[in-house]
């Protein structure tokens, strides 16, 4: 990785389009067009920012003719303000349904928002929903009131299943989208999708509040609170588990081919080698990556073509990592809050973040600073 020099200006100011909102960041998303990103907010908003930049880097960036050396002037306009979204009264639940846009939650409706905040009803489950999530192949699922419910990509209810038990606290899509897991009531709960639950297993864990899918669908990455994580595979029931986490595994992210999963929840970026889930070992590789600290590592996202992460600090901290390597560049320096919502666009050009203090920007890497 290259970095680049300025006299006076952080890498955060030269790369990055910053706002504040007044409010607490619950999570990131890009939208299935690459027009904009949106940040829910714990008052109830989202707070959207088209990826158009006037200025982008690439536009400031020049190599030195003596030394080969890249630099990055400062911007020379204001970054316009972002579109904010009254959504509910609590923090909304994010994701994609079609081709454009978002999905938010506001209690029981489904509410579609547009890159430019056009909102309109499409769906009102009427019970609270827990938590949503989408299907590559189109559709959304959402969990609530004890039931789990497709919507297809025109809002429409498909089918509809029970389940035993209380609220959700986290829901995984399998990449094949065969199936879904489910964490509710101290277990993890895997069924076929669509109208019939068979085939379905379970699994009594403990309070779980993440899970990932690895891309090519052999392993379900579980967090489980207060004990760590485990990886089960469902092709043979393999279990791994790796405890000890000196904190809360909130954030989980596989690399594009499946071969590493990387970890929140340490004093730096965990990154676990998939292979060595296979063996018969006491503890499953884990491969170096970045420095370690006395911060916790809050949230971590893979880069989508890349053998980069990109990690988020409880300081405020952000750094992009190579796997296996050391060296990582400090994308944000620490303040302005915890980060809790980091997330790659599908192109790996941008990147989102979002604090705990409310500071969000966009920050975009021109093509020579990864090499």
């Amino acid at each position: 990785m290259d970095t680049m020099e300025a006299e006076t200006t952080t890498l955060y100011e030269l790369l990055g389009r910053h706002w504040m909102v007044n409010a607490p960041v619950t999570g990131a998303l890009f939208d299935p067009a690459g027009e904009a990103v949106a940040f829910a907010l714990a008052d109830g908003a989202l707070a959207i920012a088209p990826l158009k930049d006037v200025e982008p880097p690439q536009d400031r960036c020049r190599i030195a003719l003596d030394e080969g050396r890249p630099t990055i002037s400062p911007r020379r306009k204001a970054v316009p303000p972002l579109t904010k979204v009254v959504i509910s009264d609590a923090p909304p639940h994010l994701t994609s349904l079609g081709t454009s846009g978002f999905l938010a939650t506001d209690h029981g409706r489904l509410l579609h928002v547009s890159a430019s905040g056009v909102t309109r009803q499409v769906g009102n489950r009427g019970s609270a929903i827990d938590l949503v999530a989408s299907r590559h192949a189109g559709g959304i699922l959402a969990a609530s009131g004890g039931s789990i419910l497709f919507y297809d990509s025109n809002g429409d209810i498909g089918w509809l299943q029970q389940r035993a038990g209380g609220s959700a606290s986290a829901m995984a899509i399998s990449p094949d989208g065969r199936h879904f897991a489910i964490g509710a009531d101290g277990h993890l709960l895997v069924r076929a999708f669509g109208p019939r639950p068979e085939p379905s297993v379970s699994y009594e864990l403990g309070p779980l509040s993440a899970l990932a899918w690895s891309p090519d669908g052999s392993w379900l990455a579980v967090s489980v609170v207060k004990t760590g994580i485990v990886l089960l595979r469902l092709a043979d029931s393999r279990i791994v588990r790796i405890p000890n986490y000196p904190g809360a595994v909130s954030s989980l992210s596989w690399s594009a081919d499946s071969r590493v999963l990387v970890t929140s929840g340490a004093y730096r970026v965990v990154a676990w080698e998939v292979a060595s889930f296979n063996e018969e070992l006491e503890q499953p590789i884990s491969l170096s990556t970045g420095s370690a600290g006395f911060v916790l590592v809050e949230a971590v996202d893979m880069h989508p073509a890349r053998p980069l992460v990109a990690a988020g600090y409880d300081d405020g901290r952000v750094v992009v990592g190579r796997i296996g390597e050391r060296d990582e560049l400090v994308v944000k320096p620490p303040g302005r809050g915890a980060v809790q919502a980091l997330q790659w666009s599908q192109d790996g050009q941008h990147l989102a973040i979002g604090t705990s203090s409310g500071d969000v920007a966009i920050v975009t890497f021109p093509p020579h600073i990864f090499k």
